[in-house]
Parts: C-alpha cells; sequence; structure tokens
C-alpha cells in the first residue's frame, strides 16, 4: 500500500490558497509565540510545537488542519505527533512562512 501523493504536505503556495478559499482549513503556526507576532499567514492560528499536545482540543478532527513554521521541521514533527494521536485530516506546509512570504503574498501582524 503506498501514501498517495499530498498525503502529508501542501508542496505550493498556491495548493494552499486554493485549500483556504475552498475547504476552510484550520491553519496551524506552530513556531514561538514571537515568530509568530513577527508576522504570519492571514487567518492563522498559533499553536506552538511544544504545547500541541497539550492543545488538541483546538484541533478539529472533521475538517483540514494544515501545520507550517519557519523552515518546514517543527510542522513535520507536529504532523507526524498528530497523524499518531489517529488525526488523518493533518497536513503539513513544508515552503513554511518562508515559502509564503518570497511568494509576495499577504503577511499578517
Amino acid at each position: 500500500m503506498s501514501i498517495p501523493s499530498g498525503y502529508y504536505t501542501i508542496a505550493k503556495v498556491e495548493d494552499l490558497k486554493s485549500l483556504m478559499t475552498n475547504r476552510q482549513p484550520l491553519l496551524v503556526d506552530v513556531r514561538e509565540p514571537s515568530e509568530y507576532r513577527s508576522g504570519h499567514i492571514p487567518g492563522a492560528t498559533n499553536i506552538p510545537l511544544r504545547t500541541l499536545a497539550r492543545n488538541l482540543s483546538k484541533i478539529p478532527s472533521d475538517r483540514p488542519v494544515v501545520l507550517y513554521c519557519s523552515a518546514g521541521y517543527r510542522s513535520a514533527m507536529g504532523v507526524m505527533t498528530l497523524h499518531l494521536l489517529n488525526y488523518d485530516n493533518v497536513q503539513g506546509f513544508p515552503p513554511s512562512f518562508a515559502g509564503w512570504k518570497a511568494s509576495g503574498e499577504a503577511i499578517a501582524k
């Protein structure tokens, strides 16, 4: 059995924007609060990676959830953690905040 392409990740900014328009995912910034305050993807909720397991009540299981960080490592850890806790609706966004910013998209503060 193989894992379908895109099962764990959303690889492009355009794909994330499309998902945000069509399916209203919960966008979770897993960076630290100071990083979040310095700029984040509009509409994102800040749940730092180190607090993710304590904040499961904020993670829905009935709609898409997308995690991102600054470079991809922390969001990958978060996706793995949530999948192990039976959240099969969670994906990471490897381009992360850096990719979003580099593509010229809006930044919230």
